[in-house]
């Protein structure tokens, strides 16, 4: 398989696993796109590639919202 063959391979299964837990649970898309976006924090930050910093609050700052 060339590399397009293969993305092609791992898109399809995904989606296949998508629809098997749709069929097999009563998830919302909201909750499957949320654990996917787990899945994509997961990877981006295992691979060092990309560096999440946290925000510097100051405690005594209030947020009038």
């Amino acid at each position: 398989m060339n590399y397009n063959e293969q993305t092609d391979a791992l898109l399809f299964d995904l989606q296949a696993t998508i629809n098997k837990f749709r069929a097999e649970f009563d998830l919302n898309y909201a909750t499957i796109v949320g654990c996917i976006e787990m899945v994509k924090l997961d990877y981006l930050t295992d691979s060092g590639d990309v560096d999440f910093k946290a925000d510097d609050l100051d405690e005594d700052e209030t947020n009038d919202f």
